[in-house]
């Protein structure tokens, strides 16, 4: 597996303050009412994010566009709680590292990856799984369980994000998605603010965050890789796979310029098949965007993969001994490292920002 690259600045304490932070020291919330609404789509790095209408400012009760009947501005759901100092100081709060799984399109591996990362990863300490695959969700099914609750419950107003939260093993914890509900596949303004409100208030309860996103480039599915530290990408030696992965880099890097995607190759029949495939990738993006991904390692073609899909459980937990599982363990190594270079921004808190508004953010 190719050396991490060392390049890249490590953030530590005496990194520039963000904008959010300097808003909070100078007391700017005067200045609400005179910014604009902000709309869709996750803000690119840098980018000053929208403030809060006149109407969020004043606590008015105008309805959010996309919210069920009789919900307001003037009680948002992230606000209905008393603030802790870890909400009020911006230097106070720590936040789970966030880790988006993503592919281009369907049946690269992608949950099978994030459900052994998950466990490898709460070995190192607590550890959530967030199943972003809303319509069609399976990441429990590699857990074997059946949660009773899931993100529908959330959207529909009946439950918390913290209430469908269900164990799987030690520290390693399961959002479930909802399955064979399509309009979960593209939620409302204010549906997406319910959902990143519940994990921006959860994620100060974990170390790690894993996002098993939905396959494909909606704005939905970007939002959620936007808005996490690091992004692996999933792809195989196909070449609709490659086509499809360059697809969703490209609106990636398109919604968040800063972003720096990571690629593995799963199903590789060797180390060799894996770099040459990493390669080629990496070549179109060079030529076509003047960007590419950093190629990680490959994960090769096991037969103990099926077997562990059929067992309902992590690969890493139910065929320890084999060669994918041990190429598993070098991955989550590497991507540990990789997300220890970053300060960790927030899942939650940067999909709020995304949302449309942004009530716990005065």
């Amino acid at each position: 597996m190719p050396r991490i690259s060392e390049s890249r600045r490590r953030v530590g304490a005496h990194s520039p303050m963000n904008w959010d932070q300097a808003r909070k020291l100078l007391h700017l919330a005067g200045r609400h009412s005179a910014e604009t609404h902000g709309g869709g789509g996750v803000a690119l790095s840098g980018a000053r994010p929208s403030g809060l209408s006149s109407a969020h400012a004043s606590g008015l009760s105008s309805a959010q566009p996309g919210a069920p009947s009789g919900a307001h501005l003037g009680s948002p759901p992230c606000a209905q709680h008393a603030p802790t100092r870890t909400e009020t100081d911006p230097f106070a709060s720590v936040r789970a590292s966030s880790l988006c799984i993503a592919s281009g399109k369907g049946g690269t591996g992608k949950s099978v990856v994030s459900a052994s990362l998950g466990s490898l990863f709460a070995k190192r300490g607590r550890t959530l799984i967030v199943d972003a695959d809303m319509g069609v969700g399976n990441a429990h099914i590699l857990q074997n369980i059946a949660p009773d609750h899931s993100f529908v419950d959330v959207v529909e107003g009946r439950l918390s994000v913290r209430d469908v939260r269900v164990p799987c093993r030690a520290q390693l914890d399961l959002v479930a998605a909802g399955s064979g509900v399509s309009r979960m596949a593209g939620l409302s303004t204010y549906e997406m603010h319910l959902v990143a409100c519940g994990l921006e208030q959860l994620e100060l309860e974990y170390k790690h965050l894993i996002v098993d996103s939905a396959a494909g480039i909606s704005n939905q599915t970007v939002a959620f890789a936007a808005a996490s530290d690091v992004v692996l990408i999933v792809t195989t030696p196909d070449v609709t796979a490659l086509t499809d992965a360059y697809a969703f880099l490209k609106v990636l890097l398109q919604r968040r310029s800063d972003s720096q995607p990571l690629l593995v190759v799963n199903r590789a029949q060797s180390e060799e098949e894996g770099e040459h495939v990493g390669e080629r990738m990496r070549a179109v993006a060079r030529r076509f965007l003047g960007r590419e991904p950093r190629f990680i390692g490959s994960l090769p073609d096991d037969r103990a993969v099926v077997r562990s899909v059929h067992d309902r459980a992590p690969a890493v937990e139910s065929e320890p001994d084999s060669a994918f599982a041990h190429a598993l363990q070098r991955l989550s190594v590497a991507m540990l490292e990789e997300l220890g270079r970053y300060h960790a921004r927030g899942l939650g808190r940067a999909l709020l920002r995304s949302a449309g508004y942004t009530p716990g953010l005065t």
